[in-house]
């Protein structure tokens, strides 16, 4: 048994100096392709090279974890290749080791990849990314909108003319687009108090915000009850949903107990479940990838054929890749659950490498 420990060590080890070099490849097309993106968005905007560097390499981790199921998928399909041109694998066939052999360490790599990915490398890629957000917001946005669910509740900002609103509700009813308990604080371009309202209950209609039973405050007056009052507002559904934190700034540590504020806020979680359960099944698909790449790239090279298969391989992995995009969109949209969405890539991309390479080694 000692020489499957050998052989175990030496197919982990070339699996990772290739996942390394192809990792540094990757790294390098990133970045430079989001620098061009970068540069295109700043436009005639005064923004010094050294911010955008800053940006570009904020932005870069979160930009490889979208990539890294393909990014196994290739440092595998690389290794199996060069084991087979190399005639490794048939030398060990010959002594009687099975394919399995070889794959089951590669694959427990990869898994251990997807594990250290989701544990320590996820919260500082979301680190990373709120950094970039707020460099992004100062630099290239020019939008003042915003959102954000805290435990002391919803939080909504809007342009108001020249002004600029905050709101805090209790709970908001996307419905009937009613809001529980609303406070809203007006403040001036020069970030200036000047005027606050409170309520028990605020309702959007059109363009219309409708607050009942409530307080009004200006600067330099005092303080005037109200039956009910009406002020101008630009909120609506589809803003109010697209106005979401974007999931890259939340760690796969922090989803639960954010899933959780936007339950109590009245606010739909179905696409954050989704992720949390995609970035779970993910540590797993990685492990699935490196099993699709053997049964592409484990071919005799005597066969014949070797780079038509390799580039079939490739479009299978994108395909299968994209598939990810698909399932998520309909696990998001609620038409598939949030774990069956997750799972039915890795599970699929499992069960075609192994048909694949079950015919490989009986057929």
């Amino acid at each position: 048994m000692k020489i499957f420990g050998l052989l175990s060590r030496y197919a982990s080890r070339s699996f990772l100096k290739s996942f390394i070099i192809t990792l540094l490849c990757l790294f390098c097309i990133v970045i430079t392709f989001d620098f061009a993106e970068l540069q295109r968005r700043a436009g005639s905007k005064e923004i010094s090279l050294a911010i955008k560097l800053k940006m570009v390499l904020l932005r870069s981790p979160d930009l490889l974890e979208q990539i890294l199921p393909f990014l196994v998928f290739i440092a595998a399909l690389f290794i199996f290749w060069r084991m087979s041109r190399t005639n490794e694998l048939l030398i060990f066939r010959s002594i009687g080791v099975s394919l399995w052999r070889l794959i089951l360490p590669i694959s427990l790599t990869a898994i251990m990849i997807g594990l250290i990915d989701l544990t320590a490398f996820n919260p500082l890629s979301s680190a990373m990314q709120r950094q970039y957000g707020k460099l992004e917001k100062r630099y290239l946005s020019k939008t003042k909108e915003d959102m954000k669910v805290a435990s002391t509740g919803l939080w909504l900002s809007e342009k108001m003319g020249p002004n600029q609103a905050i709101y805090r509700a209790d709970k908001i009813d996307l419905k009937n687009l009613a809001l529980l308990n609303p406070n809203i604080v007006i403040t001036s371009p020069e970030n200036h108090f000047v005027e606050r309202l409170d309520a028990k209950t605020a309702q959007i209609q059109g363009n219309k915000l409708i607050l009942k039973e409530g307080w009004e405050m200006r600067s330099g007056k005092s303080a005037q009850a109200f039956a009910e009052k009406t002020i101008e507002t630009s909120l609506n559904k589809n803003k109010i949903e697209r106005m979401n934190v974007s999931r890259s700034l939340l760690s796969f540590w922090n989803l639960p107990s954010y899933i959780a504020l936007l339950e109590a806020s009245g606010l739909q979680s179905l696409k954050y479940e989704m992720y949390w359960h995609s970035m779970l099944a993910r540590t797993f698909w990685l492990g699935a990838m490196t099993l699709l790449a053997a049964a592409f790239s484990c071919r005799p090279h005597r066969q014949g054929k070797t780079i038509l298969i390799l580039l079939v391989g490739l479009v299978v992995g994108f395909a299968i890749y994209f598939f990810k995009d698909i399932t998520f969109a309909l696990g998001a949209s609620g038409r598939l659950p949030p774990i069956i969405a997750a799972w039915l890539p890795p599970l699929l991309t499992l069960m075609v490498g192994a048909v694949l390479v079950f015919n490989q080694e009986d057929g």
